[in-house]
């Protein structure tokens, strides 16, 4: 059927040109072996479903724009990716709305996910136009006689299954080029990823991925929490802070075109031309336009943040009851003004709402404040134990002795994906785990004081997310072999995993992927529903 080339490569045996092309698509399309991969890695597989627009629009824009010229949704090294529908990218497309179709997923939100679907057929297709590239400027080829066998396979050319030379010469000659073609590129991608894929870990290696899994520890521990931060303590500091917690009610006019106009609407208020309400709402460009500008009550902290200057803030704070600020410059190129409902007053710290606000402001701004106190909780704890025991400086100090483990050194929480699967790389053992502690196995603090402190003494202080914690290793034993040999089983799929999330990362960050779906789709999409 070919000439053959002088670097003739021998197609693998055992493997129909189906099986063959498939083991492609598992390495490209987001179906078959690697379709939960490739959704998970992007984190889009929790919220991706079936997209009607997919399959409605796709009609429309099969002659491209209005040129004539096909879509085209970004650049690999100046090779555009453009969307056909004979194209791979029009395969994606396809088969990840038959996958999705094939998972019972709702269509009721079709349009709203249209955008995600798009977008990992895009990537898929970037994926293998750089996969192409990277393999055509290396030299790779595929032998015209190894595609000869390759058609042959085809279910198309054949008859009672067996290649008909007859039915292979009747197919226009354009479609047995297209095929061709078609086929070369799978072989090649095909080949890139054996040839990136065949590292392997090594024994040594496994053996110490393995090895993490061995040490099982088991703790006591006290919790000091940022929800128990005294309430002294917290009026103390909310004394100190007081003017963040002032109140003052106010109205506001933002203009986006220009401090001129500004001006203008500002000028037409004060002589009384057009009331601050009717002026909100004809001219304002923010949320609380339709409410003629009433933004309720504000309290100092929140309301600077709307000031580059705080100094600007502490002016609007200054001003009596129906009185109108000068024009300030945000962020943004916006202007804007207030007017005084409610003059400035101070905060009272006698009231419960008062200081719960205290409180969780020092919570989301402030933690600081909550994590010295807690700390310095801890030391006290730490001192009294080198007295006492363990349990009894808890007791003294009113801190409950709690028991988790056993842990293992398992940091992140490494895993993969085998037949569809997520799997961790380690085996976890059952263990009892308080709510505070939940996350901290992911902690590297954590993790390093864990398996760095004796076993029966007391640990430095463990800073988490909300809370501080001293501990004390009560038990110190090994996994057992069958946890050791799991991980060393799965590590070699671990190891793969890295390395093909690993090409993809570096050919999707690559600055000769230049990105322009976002744009395209909008155009073919959004213009196409409206």
């Amino acid at each position: 059927m070919a000439s053959e080339e002088n670097n003739k490569q021998k197609p693998k045996k055992g493997k129909t040109s189906d099986e063959k092309k498939n083991d492609t698509k598992n390495i490209q399309s987001p179906l078959k072996k690697g379709i939960k991969n490739r959704f998970v890695y992007i984190g889009t597989i929790a919220i991706l479903v079936l997209t009607i627009i997919a399959f409605v629009l796709i009609p429309a824009i099969s002659t491209g724009t209005s040129s004539g010229e096909l879509p085209t949704f970004g650049f690999w090294n100046g090779t555009p990716i453009q969307y056909s529908p004979d194209s791979y990218f029009a395969d994606q497309v396809s088969q990840i709305n038959e996958y999705l179709r094939q998972q019972g997923m709702d269509e009721a939100l079709a349009q709203m996910y249209a955008y995600q679907v798009w977008y990992m057929a895009f990537q898929n297709t970037a994926m293998r136009t750089a996969i192409l590239d990277y393999t055509k400027r290396s030299g790779m080829k595929i032998s015209e006689e190894t595609l000869d066998e390759e058609v042959k396979k085809i279910t198309q050319f054949q008859v009672d299954g067996k290649f008909s030379i007859e039915k292979y010469n009747s197919t226009p000659l354009a479609t047995r080029i297209s095929i061709r073609d078609r086929l070369r590129d799978d072989l090649l991608v095909q080949n890139y990823y054996n040839d990136m894929m065949s590292l392997s870990p090594t024994t040594k290696e496994i053996d110490f991925v393995s090895s993490m899994a061995k040490p099982q520890r088991t703790i006591q521990y006290v919790h000091l929490s940022y929800e128990t931060f005294p309430q002294e303590r917290l009026l103390e500091w909310a004394r100190t802070n007081e003017a963040l917690f002032r109140t003052i009610g106010l109205s506001k006019i933002t203009i986006t075109t220009s401090q001129k106009d500004a001006e203008k609407v500002l000028d037409q208020i004060k002589t009384n031309a057009l009331s601050f309400e009717d002026a909100a709402k004809s001219h304002s460009r923010d949320s609380y336009a339709d409410k003629g500008g009433d933004m309720g009550i504000k309290v100092f902290y929140d309301l600077k943040a709307e000031f580059p200057n705080e100094k600007d803030g502490e002016a609007v704070m200054a001003l009596k009851k129906d009185e109108i600020s000068p024009i300030y410059k945000g962020e943004n190129n916006t202007w804007t003004f207030y007017r005084v409902n409610t003059e400035a007053s101070a905060p009272d710290f006698s009231k419960s709402s008062v200081l719960d606000e205290v409180k969780s402001y020092l919570y989301n701004n402030e933690k600081s404040v909550m994590e010295s106190w807690a700390l310095e909780k801890a030391d006290e704890f730490t001192n009294e134990t080198t007295k006492t025991s363990f349990s009894a400086a808890a007791r003294k100090l009113g801190l409950d002795v709690k028991s988790a483990g056993p842990f293992i050194l398992n940091y992140g929480k490494p895993s993969f994906y085998f037949y569809g699967q997520q799997i961790g790389l380690f085996q976890e053992p059952y263990r009892s785990l308080e709510n505070e502690l939940v996350g901290a196995e992911e902690n590297e603090t954590f993790l390093t004081t864990l398996f760095s402190t004796a076993k029966n003494t007391v640990s430095k202080p463990v800073v988490l997310d909300t809370s501080v914690i001293v501990m004390t290793v009560t038990d110190d034993k090994e996994g057992a072999d069958e946890e050791i040999s799991y991980t060393k089983f799965s590590y070699p799929y671990f190891f793969q995993t890295a390395m093909e999330n690993q090409i993809r990362n570096t050919i999707l960050s690559s600055p000769l992927l230049k990105d322009e779906f976002n744009s395209a789709f909008t155009k073919l999409f959004v213009t196409a529903g409206q």
